[in-house]
């Protein structure tokens, strides 16, 4: 009987590490924001950028309304306009206070990053990984008191004449403590 339980046992656990890390999977990671919903790709970057987090035993980001109006804004004008900067439509900070960000903070701070790709350049998983290989993004991403994040996808590209099958996403960091 002793030995029918623990092997039981054994076989629940190596089904549970086998189902686990599937189950944690960001869903949609892997697909181009055209083969999902424009809200299922921001969650996948979202979860992404926490599993990133998570390895570095940094808090998770949460979604802010102010941010995400502010990423979507200026993404959407980056493709319309076709420029690729951090500028351009005002900087990330005055994006965020617009959006309502700042109202009623004594304490508050912002970083973005952009990226845009083609195909298999283009999926959230692509788009994190290309985060993460620049320094600069990088530290965005890890920056410990970032607690919100907005994120912003748009099908096309920023560059005039570039592949129709390119997709454009910001993501807009920010912490603030209230007034």
């Amino acid at each position: 009987m002793r030995k029918t339980a623990t092997a039981v046992v054994l076989a629940t656990a190596a089904l549970l590490s086998i189902l686990v890390p599937q189950a944690s999977a960001c869903h949609g990671a892997r697909l181009k924001p055209a083969r999902q919903s424009t809200d299922q790709a921001r969650h996948a970057v979202t979860c992404l950028i926490n599993r990133k987090r998570a390895r570095h035993h940094l808090k998770a980001v949460h979604g802010s309304v102010p941010l995400w109006t502010a990423a979507q804004t200026h993404t959407n004008a980056m493709v319309n306009q076709n420029f690729f900067s951090h500028e351009g439509d005002g900087t990330p900070a005055s994006r965020a206070a617009n959006a309502g960000y700042t109202a009623g903070a004594r304490d508050w701070g912002v970083g973005e990053t952009l990226e845009w790709g083609v195909k298999r350049g283009a999926t959230p998983r692509a788009i994190v990984r290309g985060w993460m290989h620049s320094p600069e993004h990088r530290g965005i991403l890890l920056t410990r008191r970032f607690r919100q994040v907005g994120v912003g996808v748009t099908a096309g590209s920023p560059m005039s004449g570039a592949d129709p099958g390119a997709e454009t996403f910001t993501a807009l960091f920010g912490f603030r403590k209230g007034g």
